[in-house]
């Protein structure tokens, strides 16, 4: 139970982290110009599947100090 609020909790975080610097690093450039849907599904995209790895690190951390107790 403990593990999936670190996650859900980690998942959010990071993802809006993401979606941030994503943003602040202007990738709409390397696309064609009128081709909103496909820069914020690639912002999307990107930002969700970093989410998810670094909330699996964080749930994996969590067991590592929850073990060692």
């Amino acid at each position: 139970m403990i593990e999936q609020m670190i996650y859900f909790v980690s998942l959010v975080i990071f993802f809006a982290v993401n979606l941030r610097i994503l943003r602040a690093l202007h990738i709409e450039n390397k696309f064609e110009k009128f081709k909103i849907w496909e820069i914020k599904a690639a912002y999307f995209l990107i930002s969700l599947i970093t989410a998810h790895m670094l909330a699996e690190i964080m749930v994996k951390f969590a067991g590592l100090i929850d073990f060692s107790a």
